[in-house]
């Protein structure tokens, strides 16, 4: 069977290749700038977390690297990974519904390694056994890799219901409503609203499991995020940084105005770094962290900068400057008109961010 996927699935193979070739992994700034003197030397990489894996152990002494598993034990140079890593890369860069990846079949074979997206029961796309050249120890940590070749990809998911959010709205007639929801666009829905003295107060979220593992963050965040909705869908802003300054200002938790501490970004960055590494709206979070390396990212130009879980000042800094609130359909999310329930006015507004 051929194999196939899109850019950013196919970005994870050149990433294990890329890694493989390099023998490091390299960490980056905020603003995703790699510290070409900040690095953790790779000792072995997996592609799953299964019993049975193979594994790929960089032999650095001889510049090569050991596949070995069940039924499969083979030296292949690391130059081999770096021209595999290459010519993926090009195709991928150039990938269109034509693109031809055929080529790399014996390659996959000869590694035994046959998926372009490794399968993993948690977050992880790949696991790597680092140096830690501070404590001297050799963890084995699970990464989940974003890719800039492709399309932006999402850091939270909507789902109908399970990312809504939903409001009060007072001051409107069933006249106002039906104008309202007459409009297409979020910002003149809202304009109309700020135009006839209506107001939109935070109710409560729409899913039980979401609230709990907000709550269980951090009592504030769901106050938050909501009131962050409003600013984003009211035509404010859509980085997750622009909106955040925003909140800090209007200060809704009443924490922020006798001191310069940040805040509310600070709880924001732990609200992105908890659905980075394990955080769903479905699924009740008891606190832990499954892709507990970090974050990998390829960047546009094939360099891979890796976000350190342990190094949570960067990491925390890609996440907060890096994403966008979106839209989502709101037809298939139920979202983006005033209802009426025993005789009040509600609107729900859906939770969407995007890396950017």
């Amino acid at each position: 069977m051929a194999l196939k996927g899109n850019k950013g699935e196919w970005s994870e193979l050149y990433a294990f290749f890329k890694l493989l070739a390099d023998g490091r992994l390299y960490c980056g700034d905020g603003q995703l700038n790699r510290y070409d003197d900040r690095f953790y030397p790779i000792l072995e990489i997996f592609r799953d977390d299964s019993p049975n894996r193979n594994s790929y152990k960089v032999q650095a002494a001889k510049n090569n690297i050991l596949v070995a598993g069940e039924t499969i034990s083979l030296e292949i140079p690391q130059e081999r990974f770096r021209q595999e890593a290459l010519e993926l890369l090009n195709r991928i860069k150039g990938m269109d519904g034509n693109t031809d990846f055929s080529y790399i079949e014996p390659f996959m074979d000869m590694i035994d390694n046959h998926t372009v997206k490794a399968k993993s029961s948690d977050k992880a796309d790949i696991r790597i056994v680092i140096h830690n050249l501070q404590t001297g120890s050799k963890p084995e940590l699970g990464y989940s890799i974003k890719s800039k070749l492709g399309a932006d990809s999402t850091l939270i998911n909507s789902n109908k219901d399970g990312t809504n959010f939903i409001y009060k709205v007072q001051g409107v007639s069933d006249e106002d409503v039906a104008t309202f929801n007459s409009f297409d666009k979020f910002k003149e829905k809202f304009d109309y609203l700020k135009s006839i003295g209506a107001t939109v107060s935070y109710h409560k979220s729409a899913n039980k499991t979401l609230h709990n593992n907000l709550t269980l963050l951090d009592l504030g965040i769901e106050r938050i995020i909501a009131d962050s909705l409003i600013d984003y869908y009211s035509g404010n802003g859509r980085t997750i940084a622009e909106i955040t300054e925003h909140i800090s200002i209007a200060d809704p938790l009443s924490i922020a105005s006798d001191t310069d501490q940040p805040m509310y970004a600070y709880k924001v960055k732990q609200f992105l770094l908890a659905f980075a590494l394990g955080l769903t709206s479905s699924t009740p979070w008891y606190g832990n962290f499954h892709a507990n390396g970090g974050y990998i990212v390829v960047k546009e130009d094939g360099d891979i900068i890796c976000y350190h879980f342990f190094d949570r000042n960067d990491l925390e800094d890609y996440l907060f400057f890096n994403t966008r609130f979106e839209t989502p359909s709101t037809s298939r999310h139920l979202f983006g008109d005033i209802y009426q329930e025993n005789g009040k006015y509600f609107l729900k507004l859906n939770l969407q961010v995007r890396f950017k």
